[in-house]
């Protein structure tokens, strides 16, 4: 072989490669980290979630960090559609921690920040029909605001704790999917992006949680 044919080949070898990392670098990807020490979280809501937290980095770059309940209760609700009926309404489910704050399910803008996550489902009235193809989604709340992860609260309670997440008078809502395989990410066929995440819970079987992370509601 001459050299320029030997430079040409070597050429398209390294550039395969490079392809190759960009797309490795680009997958989005979840890690383990160790226990919830953020500044300003209290003792209570350390000792409320697992010692271990979760990773996750998306394609872009956005990162974000949760701890999940030690344990989730075990509830039964009577929610048409639900995909998550054994979880409470208003019930402790983890920790969020945002260092690039984040876009909700309505799109609105949640500043880098330390919230709490709770279970709710969409009311069953004619102002919230078509919001989402499912009625589930956690909630979130400033941690500084919530401290009591033992406690369930009532719908309207949970709201208003809430909207003191975004500046618009709503709450922050992190829309629920159907779960897929543990610790991954995975993107749907309408297009969002979903982290599944396994969470003990108290009937002892656990519970598999898919969490919206990129994705809003149709306008």
């Amino acid at each position: 072989m001459n050299a320029p044919r030997m430079r040409n080949g070597l050429v398209l070898v390294l550039s395969i490669a490079a392809l190759a990392c960009a797309a490795d670098a680009a997958a989005p990807k979840v890690e383990r980290t160790g226990p919830l020490t953020a500044a300003g979280t209290s003792d209570t809501l350390r000792q409320a979630v697992d010692d271990k937290g979760y990773r996750v980095t998306l394609d872009d770059g956005w990162t974000a960090e949760f701890w999940f309940a030690k344990e989730l209760k075990a509830g039964k609700q009577e929610v048409p559609g639900a995909l998550y009926p054994e979880l409470s309404a208003g019930e402790f489910v983890g920790v969020v921690s945002c260092p690039q704050g984040m876009s909700d399910y309505r799109g609105q803008r949640l500043a880098a920040g330390l919230y709490t996550l709770r279970y709710q489902t969409l009311p069953q009235d004619g102002n919230h029909m078509g919001v989402a193809p499912n009625p589930d989604f956690l909630l979130a709340v400033p941690a500084a605001n919530d401290s009591r992860p033992d406690e369930s609260y009532a719908y309207k309670k949970l709201v208003a704790m809430s909207s003191k997440s975004t500046t618009t008078g709503h709450p922050a809502v992190i829309a629920l999917e159907s779960a897929s395989e543990p610790g991954t990410v995975a993107s749907t066929e309408a297009g969002t992006v979903v982290f599944t995440v396994a969470v003990p819970s108290a009937g002892g079987t656990g519970e598999k949680l898919g969490i919206v992370l990129k994705g809003t509601a149709a306008q």
